[in-house]
């Protein structure tokens, strides 16, 4: 049996750790990605986690000039193919939950096969649906790895809401960071010490005494 490419530990320990970097970023830009997406009835949805998803990739590249809370709007530049995603991937789950008990395990066995659509998407400007279809043909490789990162990805990412309700705002960015870091590390090859780190700044040499 091929030894999965997929590290669980430590794709979550790497998203861990590009979010504690940058606590605030994240954490607003997905309060913010929220608020719009349900004060919008869904319709912005789309657009705003198209946003999250640009944040999180040009913050994991150490990309200049570095993102910023308002960069969650540029996620209007995929409004439509993100809207049509998210209606497609909503109507295809709310379907689903239509089988008492079947249904959502029937959810939670298609959400790592469409991972990496949004990311997609966002990250080589590909259609909703063409993008559903490469996500699925890389997830499928590596399935079970990838169910167990997202299981693991959404246990964290709730955590707030079990623990003390509006702490969710704290741990629902990395249900966004964790799928972001594996679609690096599969579709880009990323080494595993690709969250930037900022250097001290080193003290200049004393001239050579005479």
């Amino acid at each position: 049996m091929a030894e999965s490419k997929v590290d669980v530990g430590g794709w979550i320990s790497e998203a861990f750790e590009l979010y504690k970097a940058n606590f605030g970023l994240m954490c607003v830009a997905t309060l913010l990605a929220a608020l719009l997406g349900v004060f919008s009835c869904g319709i912005l949805a789309g657009a705003m986690f198209a946003g999250v998803v640009m944040i999180v990739l040009r913050t994991s590249r150490g990309e200049e000039p570095k993102p910023e809370i308002g960069d969650v709007f540029k996620g209007f530049d995929f409004f439509l193919q993100a809207l049509l995603l998210v209606l497609v991937l909503g109507v295809a789950y709310a379907a689903a939950g239509m089988v008492p008990f079947i249904g959502a395990v029937a959810g939670i066995l298609i959400a790592p096969l469409v991972m990496f659509a949004m990311p997609l998407v966002v990250d080589r400007k590909m259609e909703f649906w063409p993008a559903i279809v490469a996500s699925y043909e890389k997830a499928k490789e590596e399935y079970v790895s990838l169910l167990v990162l997202m299981l693991l990805a959404s246990l964290i990412s709730g955590l707030g809401a079990i623990l003390c309700g509006l702490g969710v705002i704290l741990t629902a960015p990395m249900g966004t960071i964790i799928p972001v870091v594996a679609y690096r590390h599969l579709f880009e090859g990323a080494e595993p010490d690709a969250v930037p780190v900022e250097e001290a700044p080193v003290a200049p040499e004393a001239p050579a005494q005479a």
